[in-house]
């Protein structure tokens, strides 16, 4: 009966703040579960790429899982994937990454687009 009257006792402020501590060390691990089941099952992943002189680089490989897609003569790309990562090529050059942006777009597709600088 003490232990319940001393938690009585607490002011509404003290509750608050340390319902607050407890749930910012559980809201961490609960957040990174909603992101985990919400990874895109389709994603439409589109860019550009251009070299370190901000020049198109026409012909650069851009592969994500596999699905592939070359870069038009403006450096542009569209693939299709179920994958976040990536990786670019272009002649002996390469660079990996991971789309952290994707939105969905209401219809089941993901969409995510990327500016990259192949040095």
């Amino acid at each position: 009966m003490q232990g319940y009257y001393a938690v009585a006792m607490l002011s509404p402020r003290r509750r608050q703040v340390i319902i607050a501590g407890l749930a910012s060390s559980i809201a961490p691990a609960a957040l990174s579960a909603i992101v985990s089941r919400e990874e895109p099952q389709r994603l439409v992943l589109s860019g550009r790429v251009v070299g370190p002189d901000e020049k198109p680089l026409s012909g650069a490989t851009v592969a994500a899982g596999a699905a592939r897609a070359a870069t038009d003569a403006d450096g542009r790309f569209v693939l299709v994937t179920d994958t976040r990562r990536y990786r670019v090529s272009y002649r002996g050059r390469s660079a990996e990454g991971f789309a952290s942006n994707p939105r969905p777009d209401g219809e089941g597709t993901w969409r995510a687009s990327l500016g990259l600088t192949l040095a």
